[in-house]
């Protein structure tokens, strides 16, 4: 009887297990082109940490005039005319450090069936000058009303 009974246990685990479909949980992510804006370290301008997601002229202007104001820091960037009818900005500031050094790095943006994820490292640690800084790193994609997620 107890053969029967574990036989029977094993039989129904064998059925459950082999009626699961593994490729439900497979998420589909498509790489998004990436073009960079700019990117360095804030210098006696500070913003608060935060991940942005521009998506119209005046959150973008507003930006601008922020980072202008002590310094002309949109100066470097690539561009600051932007079509936000066909891109939105997103634009990464780390928090503030004692030195310099620092780096925060938009690696990848993926699109996702329901969102964008937007994949962060800190690939330069620091401590290499004794001036206060702030990283950040500005990129624009394609734009999207998916949700975007920050990792």
């Amino acid at each position: 009887m107890k053969k029967y009974l574990l036989l029977f246990v094993c039989s129904i685990f064998l059925v459950i297990n082999s009626c699961t479909d593994s490729d439900v949980n497979i998420e589909t992510k498509t790489p998004v082109t990436v073009q960079q804006i700019g990117k360095g370290n804030l210098v006696g301008n500070y913003v608060p940490q935060q991940n942005m997601v521009i998506t119209n002229s005046t959150q973008w202007n507003t930006l601008l005039n922020t980072l202008d104001s002590v310094n002309n820091t949109s100066g470097s960037f690539t561009e600051t005319n932007i079509d936000f009818n066909q891109f939105m900005v997103i634009a990464v500031f780390d928090e503030v450090f004692p030195n310099g050094g620092h780096s925060i790095d938009i690696i990848t943006v993926d699109d996702n069936p329901q969102n964008i994820v937007v994949d962060l490292e800190r690939l330069l640690t620091g401590n290499l000058t004794t001036v206060v800084t702030q990283p950040y790193h500005i990129v624009k994609i394609p734009k999207s009303t998916k949700p975007v997620l920050f990792q």
